[in-house]
């Protein structure tokens, strides 16, 4: 399991004599682009005896420079770190991505971030990474200035699945179309949404399909409004339980806000703030406004049979 670590707890010693290769990067979501070059650095720090490092950050830096939420996570961080620790990394080192920290000089970042508290011996970047004030620094400005100090910059360009590019925007683009398949071609495994249940205004319980409801962030990116197939972990238990999810605002009965209302099949446990993680597996349908509650209640057997279907 990775060691993590904040970048203000490092001193110059932290690291010292340890041939760091580093691999550094927002990784949101981190896709199977994102995963490829982690495992590079990764076997690379172990065919020359050395320290694999990870350094990222905890939100996107545009949100920072603009002062708003020009762009949605796909996971959280705690979750990125999770699947980050998955990929036989030494240390992730992280960073509050701040408007200080945005304004440091790719010289003072690569001298004293990687150079003193690193002691890097080589680094992985992917293809279009900028660092630094006003995004000054790129691969080629690393390549430059570490090559007086024989220090390895590899740079590596985007990979592809199925002619697609492998990227965090098309991982958002394939989501919010609620292209299930491709976000799972891209990511390598079922885009996931985790939160707290909380309470909401009762009405799947009186309409015979009680709902385990998120009150979905702004934060983070959610699949078009609709109908899905998916499964949910409920608190600790490591079992996925089948579940049909609506993503909208429920536009049949007039609500302003969206939520994620998770229908957990053959379950009756009250499981208010606990948190759940529900996994999205197939598109059933977009959302649609009723006439009434009783043509949505005939709607809603309707996905129930394609989830048992699709379930087996």
């Amino acid at each position: 399991m990775a060691e993590i670590i904040r970048l203000s707890q490092l001193d110059s010693d932290y690291f010292s004599g340890m041939d760091m290769v580093a691999v550094i990067g927002f990784f949101d979501g981190l896709h199977k682009g994102h995963q490829k070059i982690i495992r590079l650095c990764v076997e690379r720090a172990r065919e020359i005896g050395g320290k694999s490092l990870v350094f990222t950050f905890d939100q996107p830096p545009v949100n920072v420079l603009k002062g708003t939420i020009t762009k949605k996570l796909i996971t959280s961080f705690e979750e990125k770190l999770n699947l980050i620790c998955h990929l036989g990394v030494d240390y992730i080192v992280t960073q509050s991505f701040n408007l200080e920290f945005s304004m440091l000089e790719p010289e003072y970042f690569c001298r004293h971030i990687l150079m003193d508290k690193f002691h890097i011996k080589e680094i992985f970047v992917g293809e279009g990474f900028k660092f630094g004030k006003e995004g000054r620094g790129d691969g080629n400005y690393l390549r430059s200035f570490f090559k007086r100090y024989s220090i390895r910059v590899n740079i590596i360009p985007l990979y592809k699945a199925d002619g697609t590019v492998i990227s965090s925007t098309n991982v958002r683009n394939f989501f919010k179309k609620g292209e299930i398949e491709k976000v799972n071609m891209l990511l390598g495994r079922k885009p996931c949404i985790s939160g707290v249940v909380a309470k909401g205004k009762g009405r799947g319980k009186r309409l015979g399909f009680p709902t385990a409801n998120i009150d979905v962030s702004d934060k983070f990116v959610t699949p078009r409004d609709g109908v899905y197939i998916g499964r949910v972990r409920v608190g600790q238990d490591p079992d996925l339980l089948p579940c049909l999810i609506n993503v909208g605002d429920n536009p049949t009965f007039g609500d302003k806000k969206k939520w994620l209302e998770v229908f957990i099949v053959d379950f009756n446990k009250n499981i208010y703030g606990v948190k759940i993680k529900v996994c999205f597996l197939k598109k059933v349908r977009d959302e649609i406004r009723f006439a009434n509650s009783g043509e949505l209640v005939r709607q809603i057997k309707k996905d129930l049979k394609e989830a048992k279907r699709f379930f087996g």
